[in-house]
């Protein structure tokens, strides 16, 4: 699947701008089946107004500092189904990772121009679910590899 920067809607909620700032920023990315369409609210709190409640297949994500340093974590609901619906569930949120943080960087690429060495950052998803195999962090690389 190849990200297609038309297909992405970017609102901005103040106090965030485009440019800043990087603490309290947060991310919330759902999207539209019918129409493929993508958003992202960039805000100082997650837009749950936006998130579908029956399938839960948004991306929540925030920076946050570690030595000095950035990274961003973002958070992926999997639930408390059973063992086959959560197989499901999370094998989808694998195979759209790569085209969700690609949205999610490009969306939020004036605030990359601004901290470059924020490209250097690595980005960490938690995956959340009551079944321990898909209860876990994965390491998804560095927001470089995102850049469109």
């Amino acid at each position: 699947m190849k990200f297609n920067p038309d297909k992405l809607e970017t609102t901005f909620v103040n106090p965030i701008t485009p440019y800043s700032p990087i603490k309290g920023r947060k991310y919330t990315l759902t999207h539209s089946d019918e129409t493929g369409m993508m958003f992202l609210t960039i805000a100082n709190k997650y837009n749950y107004s936006t998130i579908n409640k029956d399938l839960r297949d948004e991306l929540l994500g925030t920076w946050k500092t570690h030595d000095d340093s950035y990274g961003l974590f973002l958070y992926a609901y999997i639930g408390d189904s059973d063992y086959l619906s959560s197989l499901i569930k999370y094998g989808a949120f694998k195979y759209h990772m790569n085209l969700a943080l690609q949205a999610i960087i490009y969306g939020d690429r004036e605030l990359l121009k601004e901290y470059p060495e924020l490209t250097d950052s690595p980005i960490y998803i938690k995956f959340d679910s009551s079944i321990p195999i898909f209860n876990n962090y994965k390491f998804y690389g560095y927001v470089k590899n995102y850049i469109i």
